[in-house]
């Protein structure tokens, strides 16, 4: 039997990718026999940080954004959804490359956000609106299949057709400069302004997360008070590189932490350890982080990947060196005092 799009798809609405076709503008083209890595952003880009919903140039120009539905992950929650499915989405952009997983839930929110930008855009008269990235033209004409609001999983066959047609919805949308730079695609995504600068590493883990205050460990002090009226709980953007993490605060980009690590460096997940249900705490010589994640399995999959990145890579800086210094020799590196 053929498989189609109604008998795969039996259930609901649909989301169709042409209810977020927009006239283009310009042409988002790759300009030929460039290097891609020259096109990254520079380290002086750390020092212009700009509010993430301010729509600020996260992709490098000119370089593609290639997604790819590699696998799903089924288990089964505790309400009354069932069996769910989680689906791995890798991605690359020049040479960067990173795994985000993803519920088909979130499709399905990024896919309304879009709509709503649209519309809004549409609405605001033109004198008034000055658009930073104009829209881009699509690089294939043909429609590309529609996408269920849900359903079952079905056979495995359905569920890898079900992936082919998330990772077409993805890539379209992608060649779209006009979605590809709106702030739900790049939090859908879990990129932001230092995601793609060479300097600062490979792309490492990034999310809205909510972090504790405190945990902060100052010599010759002792801070006391552990209980629920002596911190607060703020949301924040964390990025995670190899050799350090820090977090940024949505509403202005500022940073308002960096935490190196360092030979004290340890991930725990836990109630336990965190004394936070869905916590992840990141201990380091001179503080301890908590983080709260959504759910239990996003806990274990932010704190195994905080630390296979910080065992890989960065591994150099979990040892002690020359003089009991943290950071490894550098040699011929210049230094001034």
């Amino acid at each position: 039997m053929t498989v189609t799009q109604k008998n795969l798809f039996p259930y609901g609405d649909y989301l169709n990718s042409s209810q977020l076709h927009m006239e283009p503008d310009e042409v988002d083209t790759l300009r030929e026999g460039e290097d891609p890595a020259d096109r990254m952003h520079p380290y002086l880009a750390i020092y212009d940080l700009q509010p993430l919903k301010a729509h600020p140039l996260v992709f490098a120009p000119g370089v593609p954004v290639i997604a790819q539905v590699v696998g799903t992950e089924r288990y089964t929650s505790g309400s009354k959804v069932g069996t769910c499915t989680l689906y791995s989405v890798r991605l690359t952009h020049g040479d960067f490359t990173w795994t985000t997983k993803k519920k088909f839930r979130h499709f399905q929110e990024l896919h309304r956000d879009l709509q709503r930008h649209k519309v809004l855009m549409s609405l605001l008269p033109l004198a008034r609106f000055a658009v930073t990235h104009s829209p881009a033209r699509e690089a294939a004409a043909e429609d590309i299949p529609s996408l269920p609001r849900g359903g079952s999983e079905g056979s495995a066959r359905h569920t890898a057709s079900k992936q082919k047609y998330l990772e077409n919805y993805l890539n379209r949308l992608l060649t779209m400069s006009f979605y590809r730079n709106y702030h739900a695609m790049t939090e859908f995504l879990e990129v932001s302004q230092l995601s793609f600068i060479p300097d600062l590493g490979s792309k490492g883990l990034e999310g809205v997360i909510r972090k504790r205050s405190g945990g902060h460990r100052v010599p010759g002090f002792t801070f006391c008070g552990r209980d629920q009226v002596c911190y607060r709980w703020s949301k924040r953007w964390l990025v995670v590189k190899d050799s350090f993490l820090l977090y940024m605060r949505p509403e202005t980009g500022a940073i308002s932490f960096v935490q190196l690590f360092d030979p004290g460096f340890e991930v725990q997940v836990g109630k336990r350890s965190t004394e936070t249900r869905y916590g992840v705490r990141i201990d380091t010589s001179h503080r301890s982080l908590i983080l709260k994640c959504s759910s239990y399995r996003q806990a274990r999959w932010w704190g195994q990947e905080i630390t296979e990145l910080a065992q890989g890579s960065g591994r150099d800086f979990l040892q002690l060196h020359q003089h009991d210094s943290y950071a490894p020799p550098r040699p011929g590196t210049l230094a001034r005092w």
